[in-house]
């Protein structure tokens, strides 16, 4: 397993409680990719970046709402056979954006599925994509349920998918640039934090290339 760095403020603010009880949830981070001069990326519906060696803000919770869910004998499927990489790849904790840790799924909107072994209170999921190069992806979506065929009580955490181009409902969330720090995302709403047992993740390609690559996705909440 390749070496990571810590969530650096994130993890500090995480050590410990904020006035309103509340932590931030850490993420190991792997180091930032340089590819050069930034691409032009355009989009309609892009997001600020943060800039250089600035993280997104923390995703704050209750004590015990913080733990990482994911782990290495975590199962994974996918809507279509990988075209290169192994599922596993998904819940190794290698974030290092090459092929050596990295999950290839053809062109087209296609999906990784999370099994938790069972149903927990979910907090947050972070996807990291390839940021091998500036890029931004399609159509990110990420569904919470306890139907492993996601027909049944499924519960979107983020959307942004603004056209409905993948016919799952238009999203109001945006698009953004992969990042080392990947794409944390809050679960909770109205301090209510959904239940389910798997987690699945949407993508349609990239502004870089029609397949989808993912390194990573981790899962945090209650256990």
């Amino acid at each position: 397993m390749k070496k990571t760095i810590a969530f650096g403020a994130v993890a500090l603010a995480a050590a410990a409680l904020l006035a309103d009880g509340k932590v931030a949830i850490k993420f190991e981070l792997p180091a930032p990719h340089s590819s050069g001069t930034p691409k032009e990326i355009k989009s309609a519906n892009l997001e600020p970046d943060p800039g250089p060696g600035k993280l997104r803000p923390p995703i704050m919770v209750p004590p015990g709402y913080d733990a990482k869910l994911t782990t290495e004998d975590t199962k994974v499927t996918t809507s279509e056979e990988a075209v290169t990489g192994e599922n596993e790849f998904i819940v190794d904790g290698d974030k290092t954006p090459d092929a050596t840790a990295m999950l290839q799924l053809p062109g087209g909107l296609q999906w990784v599925q999370l099994d938790l072994g069972k149903e927990h209170e979910i907090s947050a999921v972070c996807v990291w994509h390839d940021q091998g190069d500036e890029r931004v992806y399609r159509d990110v979506i990420v569904q919470l349920s306890n139907d492993p065929k996601f027909t049944d009580g499924v519960q979107t955490i983020f959307n942004n998918d603004h056209d409905n181009t993948a016919k799952l409902g238009a999203g109001k969330d945006k698009e953004y640039r992969e990042r080392n720090d990947g794409r944390p995302m809050a679960a909770a709403k109205d301090d209510k934090f959904p239940k389910a047992r798997y987690v699945r993740c949407y993508s349609a390609g990239s502004t870089s290339e029609p397949v989808n690559n993912y390194i990573e996705v981790e899962v945090f909440g209650k256990k």
